[in-house]
């Protein structure tokens, strides 16, 4: 059972808020100004799919692939239902499938900080680079360590209620400074208000911030070329208002 079995249900009600096709579009600009405008594109750590949807409909051939079964088996639903041909599989980011000859590889929602060692990060650009062709693009995002140790974890919580349910999650984060390592403490209480019934939900999350020294050594390890970072949804440096921080970089060789 992976870590979101018992979360993927209530996945995409949680994220009701997020903006999928403007973070597509966003990266679709960013690929385009590193060459890639169109082709064949890999979502790694695809989710529920609605990155993946967003990219289909806007002309690229896509494929995902997910570790969570509970994700998959959504992500597969919905493109069905939107009358949409997506290979969807599940599998590890950090092992390299069938996938080859891509244009673009993107991993998107902190796929890369689910990866709490060098080695699994490593693992993880190896699976992308396996996936493009010479010279095709990788975009990624990550939690930019500058930013954490910045401003620290604190307990948030999110309250979200669409008839009848409402969802209530508490996240308490526990920090460890000298993994470079915040643990997400998860628990959802689940309600349908109509059967007056609640489910208490708790899962663990961790994940690792990483910094840009650090991405661009593993990269080039892996046969990329130095990354372009940013902070996310800007052109701007990483910094330390926003832990959301991307990069991309280019798979070495040429098309």
């Amino acid at each position: 059972m992976t870590v979101f079995a018992e979360y993927a249900p209530w996945y995409d009600l949680l994220y009701r808020d997020k903006d999928y096709a403007a973070e597509t579009a966003f990266v679709e600009a960013r690929l385009r100004d590193h060459g890639a405008t169109s082709g064949r594109l890999l979502d790694l750590g695809c989710g529920t799919g609605l990155h993946a949807l967003a990219f289909a409909r806007d002309g690229w051939t896509v494929a995902g692939i997910d570790l969570s079964h509970e994700m998959i088996a959504s992500a597969k639903a919905r493109a069905e239902q939107a009358g949409l041909s997506i290979p969807f599989r599940q599998g590890d980011a950090r092992e390299a499938g069938p996938e080859r000859g891509f244009d673009a590889v993107v991993s998107l929602f902190h796929v890369a900080s689910y990866q709490t060692s060098r080695d699994a990060l490593a693992a993880m650009f190896r699976t992308a680079h396996a996936a493009l062709k010479p010279g095709g693009v990788f975009f990624f995002d990550y939690w930019y360590g500058g930013a954490v140790l910045a401003q620290g974890v604190e307990t948030r919580v999110k309250v979200i209620e669409q008839k009848p349910l409402r969802l209530t999650r508490i996240a308490q984060s526990d920090h460890d400074e000298q993994a470079a390592t915040v643990t997400v403490n998860y628990t959802l209480f689940c309600e349908d208000t109509d059967r007056a019934t609640i489910r208490r939900v708790e899962e663990a999350h961790h994940l690792r911030y990483w910094f840009p020294f650090e991405i661009d050594a593993a990269l080039e390890a892996s046969g990329f070329r130095p990354a372009v970072h940013a902070a996310w949804l800007t052109q701007d440096a990483p910094h330390t208002k926003s832990w959301a921080a991307y990069a991309v970089a280019r798979k070495s060789g040429t098309p």
